[in-house]
C-alpha cells in the first residue's frame, strides 16, 4: 500500500513540477527574448522615419538626409538603409551593400517587404511619397510569415479553456484510476496469498494433527502395541515430529508475511549498522538449536580481517535471509550434507567487494529450478515451492545487493551475495 501511495505522490508531484517548469521556462524565454529584441527598436523603420528629413531643391526634386542619431543606430547593428521613390529608384542610401540594386520593380518590393532582400533581413516603412527600407547583415534575423484564418484563431481560443480543463481532469482522475487499479491488484494478490498459505500449510498441519491424534489414542489405550522402545521414547519421537512440522509452519508464515511486506512496502525496516560476523553466527546457532539431525554439518568461515565488518541493513531481514538459505539446504537434502557460511573479499578493478556465500554439498538443483530462481518475480504469482528463495531475493533487492544462484562444480547449491560495503573494516 505504501509503495502505491508513494507512486501516486510521485505522479502528482511530477506533473506539478512539469507545469511549474513549463511556466518558468516560458517566463525565462519571454524575458530574454524581450530583452534581446528591445535593442532592435532603434533600428526599426518607425524609429528611423523620425530621424530622416526630406527637402525639395529648386528643381522640385526631393532630397533625403538622416540625423546623426539615426546613422549611429544603424552602425550599432552594422545595418543599412535606403529610400525608394514611387518609380522604384533608390533616391537615398546609407551603407548600402554592393549586391543591392539601385532600382526595384513592384514585384521585387512585394517580395522583400515580406521576406528577405538578397538574404538580408529588411523592414519597410511608408513615408509621405516614398518607402524607407532598413536592413541587417545576413544570418542575423529569422523571418517567417504566418497567416491563419479568423475561424481557426477563434477555434484555438475556444479550445484552450477546454484543453486546460481536460488536462486538470487527467491530473486529478489519473491518480484515482491508479489507486483503483492498485486496489483490485491487491485484492487479487490477497486471494493468491490465502490460496498459497492454505496449500503450503495443509501438509505439515495434517502431520501435526495426525501425530497428536496418534498420541491421544495411544494414551487412551494405555500405549498398547507400542514397539521399538519405551513409552517415553515413543512420546518423545512424536513430539519431535510435531515440533518440526510446527516450526515449518512458523517459517512458512513468517516468509509469507515478510514477502508481502517487502512487495508492497508495508514493513518498517531499519537501515542500521549491523556487525555481520556476529549476526551470521547467531543465525547458525538458532538453526542448530532447533535440534537438526547430526547428518547436517554447518560451519562458519570468516577471515580475521573481516571480524569487525559492519553493514548497513535491517537486522531482522538479514537474519531471515541467512536462515532461509540454511533451511533451504536442510530441506532439499534429506540425506544430509555439509553447509558452509563464509565471508570473503573480492577485488573488482580498484574496488573491494565483500562476498557472503552460503553453500552446501548436497544434490544441487535442476537447471529449471535455477532458471526459476533467476527469473523476474511476479507479485501476482505465489510460488508453491521456493518461497524461501523468493524472500531471499526480495531482501537482497531491498538492500541493493547483487545475488547469484549456481550449482557448485563438485555438486551442491551455492548462493553468492555481493554486499554493498567497499570498506570492510569500518565500525559504526
Amino acid at each position: 500500500m505504501r509503495s502505491l501511495e508513494n507512486f501516486v505522490k510521485v505522479f502528482v508531484w511530477t506533473n506539478i513540477m512539469l507545469a511549474v517548469m513549463l511556466v518558468a521556462d516560458l517566463l525565462v524565454i519571454t524575458f530574454f527574448g524581450m530583452r534581446s529584441e528591445a535593442g532592435m527598436t532603434k533600428l526599426s523603420p518607425e524609429y528611423l522615419s523620425g530621424e530622416i528629413s526630406r527637402t525639395v531643391n529648386e528643381d522640385g526634386e526631393a532630397q533625403y538626409s538622416m540625423s546623426r542619431q539615426g546613422t549611429e543606430a544603424i552602425d550599432v547593428f552594422h545595418g543599412f538603409a535606403f529610400v525608394l521613390d514611387d518609380a522604384g529608384d533608390v533616391v537615398w542610401s546609407y551603407q548600402l551593400p554592393d549586391d543591392v540594386p539601385g532600382h526595384f520593380t513592384p514585384g521585387d518590393i512585394v517580395r522583400f517587404s515580406r521576406y528577405y532582400l538578397n538574404d538580408y533581413p529588411v523592414y519597410t516603412h511608408i513615408l509621405d511619397d516614398a518607402v524607407l527600407v532598413a536592413g541587417l547583415p545576413r544570418q542575423t534575423v529569422w523571418k517567417y510569415h504566418l497567416s491563419f484564418q479568423i475561424s481557426t484563431v477563434e477555434m484555438l481560443f475556444a479550445l484552450i479553456p477546454i484543453l486546460l480543463v481536460v488536462n486538470i481532469a487527467v491530473l486529478l482522475i489519473g491518480p484515482s484510476l491508479i489507486i483503483r487499479r492498485g486496489a483490485r491488484r491487491r485484492e487479487k494478490q490477497r486471494t493468491s496469498w490465502i490460496a498459497g498459505v492454505s496449500h503450503d500449510i495443509r501438509t505439515p498441519l495434517s502431520l501435526v494433527l495426525g501425530y497428536a491424534d496418534e498420541l491421544l489414542h495411544s494414551a487412551q489405550n494405555g500405549f498398547e502395541g507400542v514397539e521399538g522402545g519405551t513409552i517415553a521414547g515413543h512420546v518423545e519421537k512424536k513430539a519431535q515430529l510435531i515440533e518440526q512440522q510446527a516450526l515449518r509452519i512458523r517459517t512458512l508464515v513468517t516468509n509469507l508475511n515478510t514477502s508481502n511486506k517487502l512487495a508492497y512496502g508495508m514493513g518498517v525496516w531499519q537501515r542500521e549498522s549491523v556487525l555481520l560476523p556476529a549476526l551470521l553466527r547467531e543465525s547458525v546457532c538458532g538453526v542448530i538449536n532447533r535440534g537438526i539431525d547430526e547428518k547436517y554439518d554447518i560451519s562458519v568461515i570468516i577471515p580475521e580481517a573481516l571480524e569487525q565488518l559492519y553493514i548497513k541493513g535491517d537486522r531482522e531481514l538479514v537474519m531471515r535471509l541467512v536462515e532461509n538459505l540454511l533451511n533451504n539446504a536442510i530441506n532439499h537434502n534429506p540425506q544430509g550434507c555439509g553447509i558452509t557460511v563464509s565471508l570473503t573479499t573480492r577485488r573488482l578493478w580498484i574496488f573491494k567487494r565483500i562476498v557472503l556465500e552460503i553453500s552446501d554439498t548436497g544434490c544441487g538443483v535442476s537447471r529449471e529450478q535455477l532458471n526459476y530462481f533467476r527469473s523476474s518475480m511476479k507479485l501476482e504469482k505465489l510460488p508453491e515451492h521456493g518461497l524461501g528463495i523468493r524472500v531471499v531475493r526480495q531482501i537482497a533487492l531491498f538492500h541493493r545487493w547483487q545475488l547469484r544462484f549456481l550449482n557448485d562444480e563438485k555438486g551442491g547449491f551455492v548462493c553468492r551475495i555481493d554486499l554493498t560495503p567497499t570498506a570492510p573494516f569500518k565500525s559504526p
